[in-house]
C-alpha cells in the first residue's frame, strides 16, 4: 500500500461476519464481501478481500485466508474480477445494487454486488452452461435462417397483426420489393395486391380456424404457384412452390386427352384410366415429398437432440434421487423441507418434460427409420402386458383394463417393437375415454388364433370415430387432438411396424360406443429354443468394472454417476482411446461404446477388435442417438450385440451390467462401502 493510500474500515461486527460465514459456508454460489480503498481526498482507488465463502475462493483458485487483505488486481486476471473497478465504485456511491455478467478466464459469472457501508457484498454465480445454451440456440436459428435463404420456393410468416414476421429472398422476389421494405410491414399495405385473391381467403381461414389450406395460385400470366398455408403458434406461415412446369404438362395431357376423346370412345376410357393415374401418382409424389422431408428431419435432428438429452435426463434422475435422499435426513428445518420440496417438484416436472421430448423423438425416428426388423417368435401376451404396465398411468383413471387371452402359439415379429404398438393402441384407447367415469368404462385385451394368424384386438367403450375420421386413422401427421397434444404420427407408425412384421392393423368404430384395433400377425414355426443356464446369484451384489466409450463428456459424466455408486466406471473419451486402453487392460466386465463418434467410430472399433481381440466383443453394448446413415443401418442389422438408444433408463444400463458375460479370470468384489 503506498503512503496516499488510506483503508476505512468496513463497519461490519466481527459477529456479524461471523455470522455471515456461518450463513454462507457450504453455500453453492461464491460469496463475498469487498471494502473500499480510498486515497487521501477519499476517492476509491480499490478494493480489498474482507471476507469470502468456500465457492467464493474455489471460483477464483485461491484460499480464503489468502484473499483475506488481498486487491482485486493482486488476484483476478485483468479481465476477469478485477475489471469490474468502475462497476463496483458505482455501487458504492450510488447506493445502489447492480447484476451484470462478465468472464473470469474460461467461466462466465453473474455477478451482483450489494452496496454496505463504504464497501459492497458479491455474489457470483457459473452461468457458462447457460451462455453456451444460448449460443447453441443462436447457432441453430442462424441455420435454419440460412437453409430458408436457400431453397428455391418462397417462405413468409406474419403474426396476429398481420405483420410480416420473416420473408425470405425468394418470396421477397415475388413481391417486387426487398426484404428489408418488407419486414415489420402489414402484409396488405406491403402487397395490396393480394387484396381479394385466394391467398388472402385461405390465410384469413387459417387465422380464424387455425388450420391448414393447400391451393394453388396464379401469381403471373404464365406462372403458377402450389401454396401451403398453416397457423403456427402465434405466425402464420406459408410456403409457395413453383408448379409452372407441372401445369403446362397438365394443359398438354389436357389438350391430348380432349383430342382423343373427339376421336375415339376408347380412346376416352384411355384417357380416364390415364388421368387418374396421374392425380394418383401426383398425391403420391406430394406424400413421399413430406415424409421425405419429415424423414431426414427425424433422423438428422433426433440424433443431435438425443445426446444433449441423455446428459439432461441422466442429470435430471442424478439430482432428483440425490435431493430425495437429502431431504429424508433428519434435523432440517421446515423451511429448508419446503425448499427441498419445491425443488424436487421443479426437477420432476423438467424430467418430464425431458421424457415428452425423448418420446417425441423416438417416434419421429421410428417413423423415419427404413431399416429391416429381425423377427423371431414372441409371447404375445408377454409383450401386451408390458404394453398394460407402462400405459397403466394413462388407464388408471379412465376405465378398468379386462384381459381375455385364448390359446394362441408365438407370433413372428419384433418383440421392442410390438410392445410398442400395444403401447400405443393402450394408450389411444385411454385418449379416446373422458375421465370421471371409471366404473362405467372398460378396455379390453382380446387374444385368440385364427389358422395361420395370431389376433390381438384391443377395444375401449369411448368416443368412437365418424366415418371419416376412421377413414384417415392411420395418415401421417393426421390428428383429432388439440394443437401441442398430439404429432399424428402414432397410428401410421404402428401401422409401419405391423407391416413390417408381415402383419396388418386394422379398425373399426361407431360413435358413441368406442372402437376396435385388432392386430393381425403371422404365427411363427415351432422351433427349439436353447436353454439358457441358471445363473447363482452371489451373496451380494457383484462390482463390476465397466468401460465407457464416448466423445460427449457431458454424457460420460452422467454414465459415471449412474454406475459408480455400484460398479467401477472408466471412461475413454475416443474410439482411439479406447482402443490404446484395451490393449494393455482388457478386465472389463461390460463395454457401452457411442456408435456415431468423430475420431473412430464404434464401428470402427468392432472393425479394429474383432481383427485383434475377438473375444472382447461378447462384452460391447452400443448406444445410439439415432443411426441415420447407410453404413450404420447396416452394421446394427449385421452385428449381434445388443444396443440401447439414448436417452436410456438407469436400470437398462445396470440390468446390461448385471447381465454381462462372465469375464475369464474375474474375481467377484462386492461394492466397496462409502467412506
Amino acid at each position: 500500500m503506498s503512503a496516499t493510500d488510506t483503508t476505512v474500515a468496513l463497519p461490519l461486527p466481527d459477529s456479524l461476519l461471523a455470522a455471515l460465514e456461518e450463513a454462507e459456508r457450504e453455500h453453492p454460489e461464491a460469496c463475498m464481501v469487498l471494502r473500499a480503498v480510498r486515497s487521501d481526498v477519499g476517492a476509491i482507488i480499490d478494493f480489498e478481500w474482507l471476507w469470502a465463502n468456500p465457492a467464493a475462493a474455489r471460483a477464483l483458485g485461491h484460499d480464503a485466508e489468502f484473499l483475506r487483505g488481498r486487491r482485486l488486481g493482486e488476484v483476478s486476471a485483468p479481465d476477469g474480477l478485477a475489471d469490474r473497478m468502475d462497476v463496483l465504485r458505482q455501487v458504492v456511491e450510488s447506493g445502489r445494487p447492480r447484476a451484470d455478467n462478465f468472464a473470469e478466464g474460461e467461466v462466465w459469472l453473474q455477478s451482483t454486488a450489494v452496496p454496505l457501508r463504504d464497501g459492497v457484498l458479491v455474489r457470483l454465480r457459473d452461468v457458462t452452461s447457460a451462455q453456451r445454451m444460448e449460443e447453441g440456440l443462436r447457432d441453430t436459428l442462424d441455420w435454419v435462417r440460412d437453409v430458408l435463404e436457400s431453397m428455391p420456393d418462397a417462405f413468409f410468416t406474419v403474426d396476429t397483426d398481420w405483420r410480416i414476421t420473416y420473408v425470405n429472398r425468394k418470396a421477397a422476389a415475388l413481391t417486387g420489393h426487398t426484404q428489408e421494405t418488407l419486414f415489420r410491414r402489414v402484409l396488405w399495405e406491403a402487397c395490396p395486391e393480394m387484396c381479394g385473391t385466394p391467398m388472402e381467403r385461405a390465410l384469413r381461414e387459417v387465422a380464424t380456424e387455425e388450420g391448414y389450406r393447400l391451393f394453388e395460385l396464379r401469381t403471373a400470366r404464365e406462372r403458377w404457384h402450389e401454396v401451403h398455408t398453416w397457423s403456427s403458434g402465434r405466425n402464420i406461415s406459408a410456403y409457395a412452390r413453383d408448379v409452372t412446369d407441372k401445369k403446362r404438362v397438365q394443359a398438354e395431357r389436357d389438350a391430348l386427352l380432349a383430342r382423343e376423346h373427339s376421336g375415339r370412345l376408347e380412346a376416352e376410357a384411355l384417357a380416364q384410366r390415364r388421368t387418374h393415374e396421374l392425380m394418383a401418382a401426383r398425391e403420391r409424389l406430394v406424400q413421399s415429398e413430406k415424409l421425405a422431408m419429415a424423414g431426414q428431419l427425424a433422423a438428422g435432428v433426433g440424433h443431435e437432440i438425443n445426446n444433449p438429452l441423455s446428459y439432461v435426463a441422466g442429470n435430471l434422475q442424478f439430482a432428483v434421487e440425490q435431493l430425495t435422499a437429502l431431504a429424508r435426513r433428519a434435523g432440517a428445518g421446515p423451511a429448508v423441507q419446503a425448499s427441498l420440496g419445491e425443488a424436487l417438484e421443479a426437477l420432476r416436472e423438467a424430467r418430464e418434460g425431458a421424457e415428452r421430448i425423448r418420446v417425441i423423438v423416438r417416434d419421429l425416428q421410428t417413423f423415419a427409420r427404413a431399416d429391416e426388423l429381425r423377427l423371431s417368435p414372441v409371447d404375445v401376451h408377454t409383450a401386451l402386458e408390458f404394453g398394460i404396465s407402462l400405459a397403466m398411468t394413462h388407464l388408471r383413471s379412465r376405465a378398468q383394463v379386462e384381459r381375455c387371452f385364448g390359446q394362441v402359439p408365438q407370433a413372428l415379429a419384433h418383440e421392442a417393437r410390438l410392445g410398442q404398438v400395444f403401447l400405443h393402441l393402450l394408450i389411444n384407447a385411454a385418449h379416446a375415454i373422458p375421465t370421471g367415469d371409471f366404473e362405467g368404462h372398460r378396455v379390453t385385451v382380446t387374444t385368440r388364433r385364427e389358422g395361420a394368424w395370431v389376433l390381438v384386438e384391443v377395444s375401449d367403450t369411448g368416443l368412437g370415430m365418424t366415418p371419416e375420421v376412421l377413414q384417415r386413422a392411420f395418415e401421417p401427421f393426421f390428428t383429432t387432438r388439440p394443437l401441442g397434444e398430439g404429432t399424428g404420427l402414432g397410428l401410421s407408425i404402428c401401422l409401419g411396424l405391423v407391416r413390417s412384421m408381415h402383419g396388418e392393423l386394422t379398425a373399426t368404430s361407431i360413435p358413441g360406443m368406442g372402437s376396435t384395433f385388432q392386430v393381425r400377425l403371422p404365427v411363427a414355426e415351432a422351433s427349439v429354443q436353447p436353454q439358457v443356464p441358471a445363473v447363482r446369484e452371489a451373496d451380494g451384489p457383484q462390482r463390476k468394472r465397466v468401460l465407457v466409450v464416448d466423445d460427449e463428456p457431458q454424457l460420460t459424466a452422467v454414465l459415471r454417476r449412474m454406475l459408480g455408486r455400484q460398479h467401477d466406471v472408466v471412461v475413454a473419451h475416443s474410439g482411439r482411446e479406447a482402443l490404446a486402453l484395451l490393449e494393455h487392460d482388457d478386465a472389463f466386465d461390460r463395454v457401452f461404446c457411442d456408435l456415431m463418434m468423430a475420431d473412430l467410430t464404434g464401428m470402427d472399433v468392432h472393425a479394429e477388435l474383432s481383427r485383434r481381440r475377438p473375444e472382447l466383443l461378447s462384452r460391447f453394448v452400443f448406444m445410439t442417438g439415432g443411426s441415420f446413415t447407410e453404413r450404420a443401418r447396416t452394421f446394427l442389422q449385421a452385428v449381434p450385440l445388443p444396443r440401447i438408444d439414448k436417452p436410456f433408463e438407469p436400470g437398462l444400463l445396470l440390468a446390461l451390467v448385471d447381465s454381462s458375460p462372465p469375464r475369464p479370470g474375474a474375481v467377484v468384489r462386492h461394492p466397496a462401502r462409502e467412506g
